[in-house]
């Protein structure tokens, strides 16, 4: 995906925190190549497909989304 850009932001509150990547593509990119990045980062990175949208020169906009999990240290370890 050459000329595609892709940010990755954090959004909410602790409870529902979630990690969000804006795909956004331009007219005359192949709608394969951008399907098969989607499906790439859905697949390997667990990312879901939030919402999409056709702009009307053709480019198009990608959201998707994935839950942040924390990990919660359980050794204790003190010197």
């Amino acid at each position: 995906m050459p000329a595609a850009q892709a940010n990755a932001l954090e959004i909410g509150d602790a409870a529902h925190r979630y990690e969000y990547l804006v795909i956004t593509t331009l007219p005359h990119e192949q709608r394969s190549l951008i399907r098969g990045a989607i499906r790439e980062h859905a697949e390997y990175g667990k990312w879901e497909l939030m919402r999409s949208c056709l702009f009307e020169g053709g480019g198009q906009k990608y959201w998707l989304r994935r839950r942040v999990t924390r990990v919660i240290p359980t050794l204790n370890i003190r010197a």
